[in-house]
């Protein structure tokens, strides 16, 4: 028997992408809704009797409602928003933190798709806490370089568009009053005291991201060496069809691109740097891991199937 599943709010970049990777698979029935009728609670909630398993793709405020609408009804949901990755009652979606929230996905019926830059930082961090060498009080920064298609589309309708402004040509730093959406998950999920200094840049690229953690060892439990902190993730992302820590001494001929995992739906991390000073990197796709391919893994886990079922991994 096919899982039936809806998807509401397919007409945005996260949904489209979604609809584009089940459309074709024969374990999975799309729910259908009218365009005239799409934001109609009447609608949505027919639709969601209907399916087993849904997404929101929505921003907070109409999620929040798609929540709401969904409670007299036997569904799933997975939302892509930013408006319950930390609320209560609600699973976080990144089974790689550990079995345990593999297993909590699994049996979850409310999944929270983690946000893209989040994605790369919490990869990054979090381990590093786990294993008891990076403490919860350490002044963590971020730097996350994302291909101009996490904007949406508008802002993809800017940089393709015949009256591109000078200015989308280069690298443009945006979250200006260190309050981006995303700190709030990052805080909570890797257990740190304080929200890290993040600093996101969008580029004049379709799609790829690059989330980079410098840190100081002397600062760090033990002061380790970077064979350590590589030896950290490689040990806590071991056996993982998702994430891969590259080889230590690996450093991609000496220029990491942003866009090199564009069109995939995995993650690679990279350890570079000197036993003083470490970067971590973390490579994957904003559109992949760092959203549809996320909530595809997420939906496959819940299911019981193979997490890379209907995926693109690169190796």
């Amino acid at each position: 028997m096919k899982t039936k599943v809806f998807i509401h709010g397919h007409e945005g970049t996260t949904g489209l992408r979604i609809h584009e990777r089940l459309k074709s698979r024969q374990d999975i029935e799309l729910v259908p809704i009218a365009d005239e009728l799409r934001k109609e609670p009447e609608a949505i909630a027919e639709c969601m009797k209907k399916a087993d398993l849904a997404f929101l793709c929505l921003p907070d405020g109409a999620a929040k409602e798609a929540v709401a609408i969904a409670a007299d009804c036997q569904v799933r949901l997975i939302d892509t928003s930013t408006a319950h990755r930390t609320a209560d009652g609600w699973t976080y979606g990144f089974p790689e933190l550990s079995p345990a929230q593999y297993q909590a996905i699994a049996e979850s019926d409310r999944v929270a798709n983690p946000g893209c830059h989040a994605s790369g930082v919490i990869a990054v961090v979090q381990p590093l806490v786990q294993a008891g060498i990076l403490p919860d009080d350490y002044p963590v920064s971020a730097v996350s370089l994302t291909g101009y298609s996490g904007g949406g589309k508008k802002m993809i309708a800017q940089y393709e568009g015949e009256d591109k402004g000078e200015e989308l040509f280069s690298p443009r730093q945006y979250g200006l009053t260190q309050q981006h959406k995303h700190l709030k998950e990052i805080v909570a999920v890797c257990g740190l005291a304080q929200e890290p200094i993040f600093s996101p840049i969008v580029d004049d690229y379709y799609s790829g991201m690059e989330v980079m953690v410098p840190l100081f060892t002397h600062l760090m439990k033990g002061t380790p060496s970077a064979q350590d902190v590589w030896q950290a993730l490689a040990a806590h992302y071991e056996g993982s069809p998702i994430v891969r820590v590259l080889p230590f001494g690996e450093d991609k001929s000496g220029f990491v691109a942003a866009n090199a995992m564009s069109g995939y739906d995995d993650m690679e991390i990279l350890v570079t740097g000197n036993d003083q000073r470490v970067v971590v990197t973390a490579l994957f796709d904003n559109l992949g891991k760092g959203a549809s391919g996320a909530a595809i893994q997420n939906m496959n886990i819940m299911l019981g199937l193979d997490p890379t079922t209907g995926l693109q991994i690169t190796k």
